[in-house]
């Protein structure tokens, strides 16, 4: 009975040693001093929620408050870091009754480091200092006597926004191929000799569809329409040789566009037959002074 009362009494003078160790508080702080302290007790009781990741692993995002970590003696609690990432440096509060020691899962460039945490006891609470060749970590770590988490990792703005601009850059990209591609099949349909384009065209006739313009890339002849056609009935295309007589001719219409596969010296565009028949006349310039020029009937200039 002795012995134990007088164990007590040494613990007593243990806790209240210990309490005259930390209880020096007679100094007041400043207004300045105590916004600081306001600011940094809202970073602390930050209402940002950790979050569940696919591997059961607890995530917290970097930088937006002070992670509360809650282990369990007699279990580890692996906090795991950015793939790449290296520790430098651990500090932690309490030595005693915590213990840290580090680890490395994967090889090469996918080496990811670990710090395993235990405890001795429950109810201890203290704070983890980590700094590492990218950043460093503040973390407070508490003990109960059954809850604890196993994993612990960190998501990063950064690593957050490269996904989304990595995600909003695929769509512009697809877009801009999409762009690329129209302007690369209009363009292959319309013309492939883009420096070689002859405009030496006369267009007559007074039709309401009369094309904007004519021109040929040496190959092919391209009948430019203005927009309203697509609204109405498209003219039939002939090609006449020098008598005047029709010629067959492949052509086709995209857009408002006529291409035309060949060249030719006059054409004509015609909607409807006798008193409503309109018509518009196209002849290469040159052409319609000198029937020299014309050849023979199905020749190409």
């Amino acid at each position: 009975m002795t012995r134990y009362i007088s164990s007590l009494l040494l613990l007593s003078s243990l806790s209240m040693a210990n309490d005259d160790l930390l209880s020096d508080n007679s100094r007041t702080l400043t207004q300045r001093e105590w916004h600081s302290i306001a600011l940094a007790k809202e970073w602390l009781n930050n209402g940002n929620k950790s979050f569940r990741g696919e591997d059961g692993s607890i995530s917290f995002l970097y930088g937006a408050t002070m992670p509360r970590i809650i282990v369990a003696p007699l279990k580890i609690t692996d906090i795991q870091f950015e793939v790449g990432e290296k520790i430098k440096d651990v500090q932690l509060g309490d030595t005693t009754r915590w213990i840290v020691s580090p680890s490395i899962s994967g090889e090469g460039e996918k080496q990811t480091s670990h710090l395993l945490i235990k405890t001795t006891d429950v109810g201890l609470e203290t704070t983890l200092f980590v700094s590492t060749n990218k950043r460093t970590y503040h973390m407070n770590l508490f003990s109960r006597k059954y809850e604890y988490m196993p994993i612990v990792n960190f998501k990063y703005k950064d690593e957050i926004n490269k996904k989304w601009e990595a995600y909003n850059k695929h769509f512009q990209e697809e877009k801009e191929n999409q762009k690329n591609s129209k302007k690369l099949k209009v363009t292959s349909s319309i013309s492939k000799n883009i420096d070689n384009l002859d405009f030496q065209y006369t267009i007559t006739g007074d039709a309401s569809w009369k094309p904007i313009r004519v021109y040929n890339d040496g190959v092919k002849t391209y009948i430019q329409m203005p927009n309203s056609m697509k609204y109405q009935e498209a003219p039939i295309f002939m090609v006449l040789d020098k008598g005047n007589n029709n010629q067959l001719v492949n052509y086709r219409l995209k857009g408002n566009n006529y291409i035309v596969d060949k060249l030719f010296k006059k054409g004509i565009l015609i909607i409807g037959v006798g008193q409503n028949q309109e018509k518009v006349t196209i002849i290469k310039k040159g052409v319609e002074q000198s029937n020299s020029l014309w050849g023979d009937d199905n020749e190409d200039y």
